[in-house]
């Protein structure tokens, strides 16, 4: 029986006589195996950023969000900041509004929110400190805002105009303000709302009374820890819920209750499970190219067979076995497959470098999955070469060495 690597040296020939050939039969290998590697890398990488910013903030923080207006008020902050294994709780009061510095006006969306919430939105200052319960006239502003948007620096201490809607007079109110602190960092949490880099924040007793609303859309609250979020989070919604009137048999129908309550468990749960079925689809359409790779490869490999009958019939008669010659045709095969997969992987990681870098995040590489891809390579080499190779084995050699 030939070796190894007699057949490899005589498959390699074999396909540099035909390179073309060989290249154009290696491309559904090449787009299948590239798509599979593409689609695992860079649902990796998304997971791993995505995990990195859960980390960054916490993973002890509960989103409460009203379904309909003029539900949450003061009373109802009370009810969440006293359910155990609450330490600290913002309710958060967004309008579109107006700043003015030095004669420049831009509109941005105002927040108004309690002290608490630099912790419990995990909001980082970038200069000077976030504003207190007690401040009236004190503004937090994102150092995209500060820095970027305007022809002239904003700094601490400056004064800005803020103009927003109210809603009892319905006549617009503005206020000036003094610069109390930057918020923003290079690496900012996209977990918890308002990208730090881009918000403005007041202290929402001053938000109440420029906007003539008391309600609170939503309201962000800390537990103890992140092993008792989940905990935590049922127990918020049930004393909301029977604060706000809803029975105890009703918890479990969300359409009888007003409000929806989420923690950072369940958000990085939803992503992931996203994550799985973009990648899961991604990878139903490279397994499709490897089908039709697959198919492409028997193909070739059938009219290979064909068109050397002749040297099949003078290779038996040399003495060489079905055995061998099924051997031979069955290694060219693996290795058209082969190298398609090594090609596809690749051209795999440089699409994932090229969408990490425009995604702005690290790239992720599992050698698993690049073993993974070059096995199946292998698998569809010998698959689609079975029946050629077989067919090449059982020629007669007589009957092929007739052959014109």
């Amino acid at each position: 029986m030939i070796s190894l690597s007699h057949s490899m040296k005589m498959a390699v020939e074999s396909l540099k006589s035909a390179k073309l050939r060989s290249g154009l039969t290696a491309l559904g290998i090449i787009i299948g195996i590239a798509a599979v590697i593409a689609t695992f890398t860079l649902g990796a990488s998304f997971g791993a950023f995505f995990s990195e910013q859960i980390s960054s903030s916490g993973s002890n923080y509960v989103m409460v969000m009203s379904t309909k207006e003029n539900l949450f008020f003061d009373q109802q902050v009370e009810v969440v900041r006293n359910t155990r294994g609450v330490v600290a709780v913002s309710p958060v009061l967004g309008v579109d509004g107006t700043v003015t510095f030095m004669g420049e006006a831009r509109d941005y969306r105002v927040i108004g929110v309690l002290e608490d919430y630099a912790e419990v939105g995990s909001v980082p200052m970038y200069d000077g400190t976030f504003i207190s319960d007690q401040d009236t006239a004190a503004i937090v502003i994102g150092r995209d805002i500060a820095y970027d948007d305007y022809k002239n620096t904003i700094t601490t201490r400056s004064s800005i105009e803020v103009t927003i809607y109210n809603n009892d007079t319905e006549e617009y109110v503005t206020r000036m303000f003094r610069v109390k602190g930057i918020s923003g960092s290079e690496n900012t949490s996209i977990v918890t709302g308002a990208d730090s880099n881009t918000g403005i924040y007041i202290p929402i007793a001053v938000m109440k009374e420029m906007s003539g609303r008391d309600d609170y859309p939503s309201m962000f609250a800390m537990t103890e820890s992140n092993e008792t979020v989940k905990e935590t989070d049922e127990e918020i919604e049930r004393n909301l819920a029977r604060n706000l009137g809803v029975s105890e048999r009703n918890l479990d129908n969300d359409d009888l209750i007003p409000f929806r309550t989420m923690n950072q468990v369940e958000i990085l749960e939803q992503v992931s499970s996203m994550t799985q079925t973009m990648q899961l689809f991604l990878i139903a359409i490279g397994g499709i190219s490897l089908v039709v790779g697959s198919v492409g490869i028997m193909n070739i490999m059938i009219v290979t067979v064909t068109e050397r009958t002749k040297e099949i019939g003078t290779l038996k008669a040399l003495g060489y076995t079905s055995s061998d010659v099924l051997s031979m045709f069955l290694v060219e095969s693996v290795v058209i497959s082969l190298i398609g997969g090594a090609a596809g992987t690749v051209l795999g990681l440089i699409i994932s470098y090229i969408g990490s870098a425009a995604l702005g995040i690290t790239m992720s590489v599992s050698f698993g999955v690049i073993v993974g891809a070059l096995i199946v390579s292998v698998v569809i080499g010998v698959i689609a070469g079975v029946y050629p190779a077989k067919r090449a084995a059982d020629m007669n050699p007589v009957d092929a060495l007739r052959t014109v």
